[in-house]
């Protein structure tokens, strides 16, 4: 606990001179009310005294918990600031990668729209319908994610499962590559679409973080 100090009363007495204070009020005055020069010339003295009692505060080097103390709220002051600075540089970061993932999925659903009509993917070469195939892939992504999923396997396959890339290799409707790594998802990645497009949303969820981001990265860079 920080040493309690008492500071006295400091008095201060403004005497005027014994000739000042013995004069008459009007003797410094001239028949107008002008100040004569004899009252301007009044001498006047000041002195400052104080009681017997009066204590006065040690200077700060005597005070050695005042320096650490006064250090360490600085030290508080820095950290908060630096934090403030971080969390707004993480806010605006994240805003802009909002932004990018919210433009790539108005551009994908843009450019769907302004397909000419027998543009459209083709049949898928299996016993389950396109239709029925877009509609497991919608169900696996965020309602705002499938227009960019939509664009990017329309990319890359046009929906179709047997697919093939004549110089990579890569394979069915997310061109995996090699096509066995869709596998994980199950033993008839080969044939069958349902299987491709659970193992194509896996895998852009887990390298990009979303459709949208993927497609973002197909857009800049040409693939994903």
């Amino acid at each position: 606990m920080a040493p309690v100090v008492s500071v006295g009363v400091i008095a201060v007495a403004l005497l005027t001179s014994a000739s000042a204070s013995s004069s008459p009020l009007g003797a410094g005055i001239g028949t107008h009310g002008e100040v004569t020069s004899a009252a301007l010339q009044a001498p006047v003295s000041a002195a400052v005294s104080a009681p017997a009692d009066a204590m006065w505060t040690a200077p700060d080097a005597e005070v050695p918990w005042l320096g650490p103390a006064i250090d360490a709220e600085l030290a508080r002051i820095a950290a908060a600031q630096a934090e403030a600075a971080r969390l707004a540089a993480e806010a605006a970061a994240q805003a802009e990668a909002e932004a990018a993932l919210k433009a790539a999925a108005h551009k994908a659903a843009r450019d769907a729209a302004r397909r000419p009509a027998g543009s459209s993917a083709p049949t898928v070469p299996s016993s389950t319908p396109v239709g029925e195939v877009k509609e497991y892939a919608a169900s696996l992504v965020a309602a705002d994610q499938f227009g960019c999923l939509d664009a990017l396997f329309q990319r890359e396959s046009g929906w179709n499962p047997t697919a093939k890339n004549k110089s990579s290799s890569a394979y069915g409707i997310p061109q995996a590559l090699p096509g066995s790594k869709m596998a994980s998802a199950g033993a008839d990645w080969q044939t069958n679409p349902m299987t491709q497009v659970r193992w194509g949303v896996s895998y852009v969820n887990a390298r990009y973080g979303s459709p949208c981001g993927a497609w973002a990265h197909s857009e800049s860079h040409g693939w994903y």
